[in-house]
């Protein structure tokens, strides 16, 4: 075991020199940034069928450009077809609905009659009870006879809404990247994603900067970027700023959006965080503080 005593001024000289060494690269750890990224699809979903079954239509191929509720492909539905016919036909029938309203209406007039004639004498309570009696089950059939029809308007709306399930339609606007079935292949439970659709008109992107960065930015700021390896630059918007920070990177999140109308920029190239930004930031956050204060 080495004493103190025994150590030369060298080899204190050296300790300190890596103790320091070693906490400069811990400080450095926490205080750098991760100023390279990509730039990434401000949206992105993935278009899925609602109930299983074969893809018999395709609208679609990849790369096309589609809108919130284009039909994007079909699953088979030609069951459900000839059940909406039957169903329709059902809902279309009002024959026991007549029959019923008729026979009500002939009772009532019966009725009427008799309770005349009571009134004059000819005839007895007994046979307007009994008209009475049918009059409430010429009533009760017809009242029947409207429910059957309404539960056959709704057998039509259950069958529609099925085969609007099998009808596969594109969440978002965008472009289709990928599509995972073809034509004849089977949509199951377990797979029943169909396409997956980007919007580009805006791209997103994600930084990581330390703590004394993170307390000049706010959201709505716009902030310069460099796009590329050429790092042209253009302007952006943060969206975001994380309200914490990392406790072992010592960072935390910005994201910023680009305006991509003219689809200029590609999902996926390198982009960097401007540094001269975080200056503009400062100098800014420095201004509008009040005289007081500075």
């Amino acid at each position: 075991m080495l004493h103190l005593k025994t150590w030369t001024p060298m080899c204190i000289f050296f300790v300190i020199v890596n103790l320091y060494s070693a906490a400069s690269a811990q400080i450095e750890n926490h205080t750098g940034s991760i100023t390279k990224s990509f730039t990434e699809p401000i949206e992105q979903s993935i278009a899925a069928s609602a109930e299983t079954g074969i893809v018999t239509f395709a609208a679609v191929n990849e790369g096309d450009r589609v809108n919130v509720g284009n039909v994007l492909a079909s699953i088979n539905y030609k069951v459900l077809e000839q059940s909406l016919k039957i169903a329709k036909a059902r809902a279309e029938s009002t024959a026991r609905l007549d029959a019923a309203t008729s026979q009500m209406e002939m009772i009532k007039s019966q009725l009427n009659a008799l309770e005349d004639l009571v009134s004059g004498g000819h005839t007895n309570k007994f046979e307007v009870e009994q008209k009475k009696a049918a009059h409430e089950n010429a009533y009760a059939e017809y009242r029947a006879a409207q429910d059957e029809l309404k539960l056959n308007q709704l057998e039509v709306h259950r069958i529609e809404a099925q085969i609007e399930d099998r009808i596969i339609k594109s969440p978002i606007d965008g472009f289709v990247t990928e599509i995972h079935k073809q034509l004849g292949e089977n949509v199951s439970n377990n797979e029943p994603q169909y396409a997956t659709i980007v919007r580009v008109d805006k791209l997103k992107v994600r930084f990581y900067q330390d703590v004394e960065a993170l307390g000049g930015l706010r959201k709505g700021d716009i902030v310069t970027i460099l796009i590329g390896r050429s790092r042209s630059r253009k302007e952006a918007t943060i969206t975001y700023v994380s309200p914490i920070i990392d406790p072992d990177s010592g960072l935390g999140r910005v994201d910023v959006t680009i305006d991509n109308r003219d689809f200029g920029i590609k999902s996926g190239v390198i982009c960097f965080w401007n540094e001269a930004s975080d200056a503009s930031q400062a100098a800014r956050q420095s201004d509008d503080m009040p005289l007081l204060q500075r």
